[in-house]
């Protein structure tokens, strides 16, 4: 129970950080994101990387239905969001394709985790509004 609510809380940590930087448009420095990529890497048994070529699909069939998985889900989310953020401004399909995902991801949680997140909604609301 411990450890649970200790992941609990870290992956609410790491997805608030993420979501800060994503509303303030500001940029994760590279020490931050390696420990954040680690963190997540430990979390989610996959790289922050290998995000670039997961659907929203995939990740649901991974992780619905596990312990925290609607935790994980919305990590799985934010850092899809903040991937998107750091592609190169060349890239636009991979960059669309990713807030696509990440939002749809949100969208999934919010309707079906059975925990409203004013913080989650309202960062739908500005996917939503900023394409």
């Amino acid at each position: 129970m411990i450890k649970q609510d200790y992941l609990i809380r870290m992956i609410q940590e790491i997805i608030s950080m993420i979501v800060d930087a994503l509303l303030h448009r500001k940029r994760i420095r590279e020490k931050d994101w390696e420990e954040y990529d680690h963190l997540t890497r430990q979390i989610l048994g996959t790289d922050t990387r290998d995000l670039l070529n997961t659907t929203a699909e995939e990740l649901t069939a991974r992780y619905a239905d596990t312990p925290d998985g609607m935790n994980k889900l919305e990590l799985a989310a934010v850092s899809m969001l903040k991937l998107s953020e750091e592609v190169e401004k060349d890239n636009l399909l991979l960059k669309s394709r990713l807030r696509q995902e990440g939002a749809q991801l949100l969208r999934y949680i919010q309707q079906n985790s059975g925990n409203y997140s004013l913080q989650r909604e309202f960062l739908i609301q500005l996917l939503q509004t900023n394409p």
